[in-house]
């Protein structure tokens, strides 16, 4: 009993330096303003800051899912999810994703999340995305866990960049690409020296990160918005109807007629590919 005690302690005191941990990169708060809606299972603050990277990337944008929420009991949740991005989006465009990572057991570690990356991104046909030019942007949290413990395939990736090479080395060789992994995770000591580790999504230097490899800007770090013509692009593009979240299938030639979204389903049930669309966004929690 005493020893449970301990353990309630602990976590009440980690649950509360969570509250407590003010954010930095000029955004102000704590991480108590991204508690999640209790209906939607959403912080309406990190839904927004995905919409905004999705636009950002423009019309020809890939949103890939390997979040658990990809699995078909989780389909409620994906669906919330879709709806809320599409509030966010420029003219309230109609949202999905693209497609999702191969079924498969990542679900406990980020090994497992790291292969189910790669292992679709060793699939990228040439039929659907061009020899050049394309921009891979990955979100995740990795299991809440330090880049410095990663393995994948027998590779130590022990940091960001080894696991960029490892995703990098994944890929067609004939591909010109550029890769990121924004690391939505934080740590760090309580004052009674626990350990915290935490998913910490989007905050402010996450999104920073991830528009600047997107060619946006930050008013904190100064860099000018290079971003906005885009955004003004697709919301042109979407009122004019010319943005479509249709899905078809790049691997074979897609059948006409009303049939044609359930046959794309039944040749590959994990996705939903989107017609030459890059670069892709990786949107990935747990």
């Amino acid at each position: 009993p005493r020893e449970a005690n301990g353990q309630k302690h602990d976590t009440v005191d980690r649950l509360m330096s969570v509250i407590d941990r003010e954010l930095g990169h000029g955004e102000n708060g704590t991480y108590a303003k991204f508690v999640s809606d209790a209906t939607s299972d959403l912080s309406d603050i990190f839904v927004s800051r995905l919409a905004s990277l999705i636009a950002m990337a423009g019309t020809r944008c890939l949103t890939v899912l390997t979040s658990t929420w990809r699995h078909p009991d989780q389909r409620h949740r994906l669906k919330r999810l879709e709806d809320a991005l599409s509030k966010h989006l420029p003219e309230h465009a109609p949202f999905a994703f693209g497609a999702f990572t191969p079924p498969g057991d990542d679900s406990s570690h980020p090994r497992g999340r790291l292969r189910a990356i790669g292992d679709f991104l060793a699939g990228l046909s040439s039929k659907c995305y061009p020899p050049t030019g394309m921009r891979i942007l990955v979100l995740d949290d990795f299991f809440a866990t330090a880049a410095s413990t990663w393995l994948v395939d027998d590779l130590d990736a022990g940091s960001i960049e080894g696991a960029e090479e490892y995703l990098r080395s994944r890929l067609p060789q004939s591909k010109d690409f550029a890769l990121k992994i924004v690391h939505t995770y934080d740590s760090w000591l309580t004052p009674n020296g626990l350990s915290v580790e935490v998913g910490a999504g989007l905050t402010m230097e996450h999104y920073c990160h991830a528009a600047e490899f997107l060619g946006g800007g930050c008013s904190f770090c100064g860099r000018p918005p290079a971003a906005a013509p885009k955004e003004r692009a697709v919301a042109k593009a979407v009122k004019n109807k010319k943005v479509s979240f249709a899905m078809k299938s790049c691997d074979e030639k897609a059948p006409s007629g009303k049939g044609k979204a359930k046959a794309t389903a039944k040749s590959r049930p994990w996705e939903r590919s989107r017609s030459r669309s890059l670069p892709w966004v990786a949107k990935m929690d747990n």
